[in-house]
């Protein structure tokens, strides 16, 4: 399975640490979570292997996070390259670029950062339209998000969200959306746990439990578990989020630490009730996650301590072109 390819028009980016990730999680059992950081042949040869067939010639790796790689495995992009390909390395460590023998491909439109290509074009030819290249990283994986969950919500429903008290004129379908999407969902939880690491780092070194809060949310908790190296708690079989009362008591305990993981949060309501009963019951809760949030107030007037980590937002610059709206009975939709 290949998680971080995405294609457009004028090239195929892959996030090489991403792939590695997967290669050292889920088919070798190394059990690094996204604390490796050595690339293996495996890993690469995966992704020329996904390749084949295409008609765009122009790829991007994107080598952040990736400090080391096994021998020989500049063989397999020396191929490639001798395959007719133009590629880009982005993020590429000048260690590790010598490391792989790229340090004799030379062209003038590389660009650096003190130990640090920030773009390494292995070929020489400076006036090729692949120098021109701008790549927004996190602006391409907002954008390939916004496309792919387009296809998962279902628009005109105008039904009362059942705890909230407001209409939801469309809402995201997120069974469908993690079953039909899977190697896009991994890389999704992926970004979704380098943000919780750099967001939370500290208290990571504590451990904190994740707890998962309905069904969807529990294939997305055990994902994160392997990813973060964190236990896990799910409620399995709920109802509505009243109903977790008896549960918790029973499961949360004294002075541990948790994280609420939900796949979507809208207005926030059960999170706040869960947090709220973690509390209650002796825990502290560190704070929230979630693939997607919805921004209904401006991030001006959200506390820090009520916010949702999210990897996607709907928020008044997409909810339109999405289809999601959320209104009250005081100003319907006209």
């Amino acid at each position: 399975m290949i998680i971080s390819k995405i294609k457009t028009e004028r090239y195929i980016y892959f996030n090489m640490h991403a792939e590695e990730v997967v290669t050292s999680n889920f088919i070798k059992d190394d059990n690094a979570g996204i604390y490796c950081d050595r690339l293996q042949i495996e890993t690469v040869q995966r992704i020329i292997d996904s390749l084949e067939g295409e008609s765009n010639k122009t790829v991007v790796f994107d080598f952040s996070d990736i400090v080391d790689c096994q021998a020989n495995l500049q063989k397999r992009l020396i191929s490639l390259k001798n395959d007719e390909y133009k590629i880009l390395l982005l993020n590429l460590n000048k260690n590790l670029c010598s490391e792989l023998s790229l340090d004799s491909i030379k062209n003038l439109k590389n660009s650096e950062d003190e130990d640090c290509y920030l773009k390494f074009f292995m070929f020489e030819d400076d006036g090729d339209v692949t120098t021109e290249l701008e790549i927004n990283t996190p602006k391409l994986f907002e954008n390939e998000f916004k496309n792919r969950i387009k296809n998962y919500i279902v628009k005109e429903h105008n039904e009362p969200h059942t705890s909230s008290f407001v209409y939801l004129i469309g809402f995201v379908d997120m069974k469908r959306f993690i079953s039909y999407e899977k190697a896009f969902m991994m890389y999704s939880l992926y970004k979704l746990a380098l943000k919780i690491k750099k967001e939370l780092k500290d208290q990571l070194n504590e451990k904190p439990i994740l707890v998962c809060q309905s069904l969807n949310s529990a294939y997305l908790v055990s994902i994160l578990s392997t990813l973060l190296g964190l236990d896990i708690i799910i409620f399995d079989k709920i109802g509505p989020v009243n109903k977790l009362y008896n549960r918790l008591d029973s499961r949360i305990l004294d002075k541990r630490k948790y994280i609420v993981v939900s796949d979507l949060v809208c207005l926030g309501t059960e999170v706040k009730i869960v947090k709220n009963l973690i509390h209650f019951i002796g825990g502290k809760c560190l704070g929230n996650i979630s693939l997607i949030k919805t921004e209904t107030l401006s991030k001006a007037h959200i506390k820090k301590v009520n916010a949702t980590i999210a990897i996607f937002s709907i928020k008044k610059e997409n909810n339109k072109e999405l289809g999601y709206t959320i209104t009250t009975d005081l100003e319907p939709v006209s």
